[in-house]
């Protein structure tokens, strides 16, 4: 389907007039909604992933936390969510600036489990105090996902 609306789009994008380039503009609507749609699991799991990032960075405690699954595991076992909020508190209150560059991230759905995924993302961390950076370190993070209610959720986190 995406490939007959590429071809479509450059069908009405060669004649010049506004009325073909409202059909080729809404070709390429079309187009975008037909290649990525939200409902699409994958895309949703990667939305997700940046979710958590962006989360992060606007150090969000609470978006953080209505990411994770209520069964999440914690490195520290038996402490789930209740770590994740402790660790997020003192590496916020820690470093004002916390950037997180995402140097590759790859995710995918369990095929015999499609509620299930997993995404391994190589990060670098750098925090600072003021606004120069005065560490950084690079990680890679594997983060286990449930999909519940069409959203997917953190319920495992490890890092290297």
């Amino acid at each position: 389907m995406c490939a007959r609306m590429t071809t479509a789009m450059s069908l009405c994008a060669t004649n010049g007039d506004r009325r073909r380039w409202r059909v080729a503009l809404l070709c390429l609507g079309l187009f975008l909604f037909a290649c990525g749609r939200a409902d699409d699991p994958q895309v949703a799991l990667e939305a997700g992933v940046h979710e958590l990032q962006s989360a992060l960075e606007e150090k969000d405690i609470r978006r953080v936390l209505s990411l994770l699954s209520e069964d999440f595991a914690a490195p520290m076992p038996g402490e789930g969510r209740d770590w994740a909020r402790k660790t997020m508190l003192r590496m916020f209150a820690r470093y004002r600036n916390i950037r997180i560059v995402v140097l590759s991230s790859e995710s995918r759905i369990d095929d015999k489990t499609p509620d299930r995924a997993v995404s391994v993302v190589k990060v670098a961390l750098t925090g600072a105090e003021g606004l120069i950076p005065d560490s950084a370190r690079q990680f890679q993070v594997r983060m286990g996902w449930i999909r519940t209610d069409d959203k997917w959720k953190l319920i495992r986190l490890e890092w290297e």
